[in-house]
């Protein structure tokens, strides 16, 4: 059974480029055409396609409403933004809009034929290049985080350790103040290090005064 597609761009060019490809490929239909939001929902409504391939800047209404719009009146229509904009202002509003995909015009024919097939099936698509601004983002994020919380990488039973650490308690005397075995405790006590970096317990407590997690509180 071929995929129905529907081509919403402003310009007429993309758009004959598409269609010819597209219709030169086994189970690929295209069935509509828009140069504009309203006309895309209005098409949706009619025909509803399985794929919408929505460009984002189009005259009047964007593609981030164009693709609300055709997901409320038609919600088995999947939608792939096809677009030449890669910022962040673009990208988590589409996604948020109910977009599937997201790539970049950029790409090549197998490349598009690939991600019709995937968000077809209900499968997040996104250009490799938006998923390394994103994993950049994660990155940033957690040294942010790390920067903000020394210890976020620390359990809640971690952190007890290291400062029971800092004040100098043994394995034996950290077990008796959380009651728990000593085993345990060692255990903790190589995650502390291992997780902050450290080689033995003197630098563990070293490093819970330089920040500030005890003493001077």
């Amino acid at each position: 059974m071929s995929l129905r597609v529907l081509l919403v761009d402003d310009h007429a060019v993309v758009r004959q480029g598409l269609r010819a490809y597209l219709e030169l490929q086994p189970g690929i239909t295209v069935c509509g055409e828009a140069a504009d939001a309203a006309r895309a929902v209005q098409l949706a409504g009619e025909l509803l396609p399985d794929v919408a391939l929505v460009d984002l800047v189009m005259p009047e209404e964007d593609g981030v409403s164009a693709t609300r719009r055709i997901r409320a009146c038609s919600p088995a229509t999947q939608v792939l933004v096809l677009t030449s904009c890669l910022e962040d202002r673009y990208v988590e509003p589409a996604l948020a809009a109910g977009a599937c995909g997201y790539t970049l015009k950029e790409i090549g024919g197998s490349e598009l034929l690939d991600g019709i097939q995937r968000v077809a099936r209900g499968e997040r698509v996104l250009h490799p290049r938006l998923l390394g601004n994103r994993a950049a983002q994660a990155a940033r994020a957690t040294r942010a985080e790390r920067i903000a919380d020394p210890c976020a990488a620390l359990s809640a039973r971690e952190r007890e350790v290291l400062l029971l650490l800092a004040e100098g308690c043994s394995n034996t005397q950290i077990a008796e103040r959380l009651t728990i075995g000593e085993s345990t405790v060692k255990t903790h006590v190589g995650n502390v290090l291992g997780k902050l970096g450290l080689s033995d317990r003197t630098q563990a407590a070293i490093w819970a005064w330089k920040h500030h997690l005890v003493g001077g509180q």
